[in-house]
Parts: C-alpha cells; sequence; structure tokens
C-alpha cells in the first residue's frame, strides 16, 4: 500500500509575516499578499496524492477562516484533510511544527507556506523519495539557493525534529536528516523577495496569488539567454534569481525574433501551466 502522509504547514499571523515582501505588490495590501501564498500552497499540498490530512498551525482569524475551507486542484480524487489547530506554543516556527506533528499519526513532514507556485505532483514525487529511504530516517529537501529547507519528512515514530530558520539546510543535516535530491523546481521555489516571487510566477502561480499579480509580475519577467540552439528554436533562460526556466520551440516561434544570443535580455510569458508560451525584447508589445 502507498505510505500516506500529514502535512503540517505552519502559517504566521498575517501581520508580521513575509516581512521581506512587504510593498512587492504596491496595490495589494501585504497582508492579502502574505494569504495568497499560504492558500495556494495549501491547496496544492492538499491535492497530493501522497496525503491524507493538511494540519495549519495558525493563531491567526484570517487565515484560519480562509483555509479550513481549503481544497485541492480538481480532479479523480478527493483532496486531503485541511485541519486548522491553534499555534499554542506562539513560540515561532519550530515551535508550531512540532506542535502540529504532534497530533499526526503515522509519517509526518513539514512545509513552509509560502510555496504559491508547487506542484502537488512534484510534493509526491518528493515524499515517495523520503518513503524509500531506509526506515527511520528523516529527509529535508533545500530550497532553490540551498541553504534554506522547504520540506522536513520523518517516519511514523520519529520525531519531525524541525530546525527551520536561517541556514536550515546545514542546520537539518547537522541533526541527523539526509537531504533529497531531486528535479522539483515548484517545491524548492519558496517566496521570501520580490526577485523571489518573480520567479514564481515564472514557474506558474496559483489561482490566489496569480489574481493579485497580474499586471505586475506577470508583465515584467525578464531573463537572460543562457542557451539556444537554432535547429531545435529551444533554450533556456536565467532568471535574476539563478532559476533556469527553458522554454519551446514554440515561445521563440511567438517571439517574431529571427535568432537570440547568449545573454540577450528576454521578456517572458508564461501560462497558467507555468510554461513559457513566449519570449520578447523587453521593448516588444
Amino acid at each position: 500500500m502507498p505510505q500516506t502522509w500529514t502535512v503540517v504547514v505552519p502559517v504566521k499571523r498575517l501581520a508580521v509575516a513575509k516581512s521581506r515582501l512587504r510593498g512587492a505588490v504596491p496595490a495589494v495590501p501585504h497582508a492579502t499578499l502574505a494569504l495568497a501564498l499560504a492558500t495556494d500552497t495549501v491547496r496544492a499540498v492538499a491535492g497530493c496524492v501522497a496525503v491524507t490530512e493538511v494540519v495549519v498551525v495558525t493563531d491567526d482569524a484570517r487565515v484560519t477562516a480562509a483555509l479550513a475551507r481549503q481544497e485541492g486542484p480538481a480532479g479523480g480524487r478527493r483532496p486531503a484533510r485541511v485541519r486548522v489547530v491553534p499555534d499554542s506554543p506562539d513560540a515561532g516556527l519550530n515551535a508550531a511544527l512540532r506542535h502540529g506533528a504532534a497530533t499526526a499519526v503515522g509519517p509526518v513532514a513539514g512545509i513552509t507556506a509560502d510555496l504559491p507556485a508547487l506542484r502537488p505532483a512534484e510534493l509526491a514525487a518528493a515524499l515517495t523519495a523520503a518513503h524509500d529511504d531506509p526506515p527511520g530516517v528523516r529527509r529535508f529537501v533545500a530550497d532553490a539557493p540551498g541553504d534554506g529547507t522547504v520540506l522536513l519528512t520523518a517516519p511514523a515514530g520519529v520525531p519531525l525534529d524541525p530546525r527551520f530558520g536561517g541556514g536550515s539546510a546545514a542546520a537539518h543535516a547537522v541533526s541527523g536528516a539526509v537531504p533529497l535530491t531531486g528535479d522539483w523546481p515548484t517545491l524548492r521555489r519558496d517566496v521570501d523577495t520580490p526577485t523571489d516571487l518573480a520567479a514564481a510566477v515564472a514557474l506558474g502561480l496559483g489561482a490566489s496569488t496569480a489574481a493579485i499579480v497580474r499586471g505586475v509580475y506577470g508583465d515584467a519577467m525578464q531573463g537572460t539567454v543562457a542557451t539556444f540552439d537554432a535547429t531545435t528554436r529551444s533554450g533556456v533562460l536565467l532568471l535574476d534569481d539563478g532559476t533556469e526556466l527553458p522554454f519551446p520551440a514554440r515561445a521563440f516561434d511567438a517571439s517574431g525574433l529571427r535568432l537570440l544570443r547568449l545573454g540577450q535580455r528576454l521578456r517572458v510569458e508564461t501560462d497558467p501551466t507555468g510554461e513559457v508560451v513566449r519570449v520578447t525584447l523587453p521593448t516588444m508589445a
């Protein structure tokens, strides 16, 4: 029988959440942006086939009202149950994760609440990889830069023992957790800064975040040509945070350009799935 997981998602009070993103979308209240990030994260986790329950730990009434009724993406299965519990310890992220994990039965994972581009299939792949490891081993997935952590897993009967915060990837490794490696760009793409948000836009945002950043980041997304094959008319763009974004022939064909050169700056347009559908010069409409 496939392994199923309880996933704990701690969400700070919106007034103090995601402080480095403050002002990133000028026309939108900061709390609304922070709530959208958490909403899209929880919805994606609930839509993951490997997850049976999502435990949201929060003391924010607005978060509680929004996330208690969340469902995963429509599909052939019912989404996981979403259960909101109060942040009784009120002692920070790791205490909230331990508190949520203590309510779980079976294998448990902790995930950050700022993954608005998360694809349920990538989370399922990571959780499957964690289950395939020898028994008793905690595993973690580092964020895109490699120094933070987006996911920490523990098998049944093993304490989650979270060490989230600055330099958490190294802290988790020192604690005995083993890194999971895989091609999971939307799982690794947490959002702490406006640059991170722009990178998440390129991957394809969840509905809540997409609705409030449209016209700001969507229109301004840019990258630099890292590779281009004139034969296949495809290549790779390098975003400002170092993320590599492949683009197919149809995106080049829609550009109206005859050739691309390495280092060239391009404006990027993506579809709702995050695939690049058009690249153009920044000055082109």
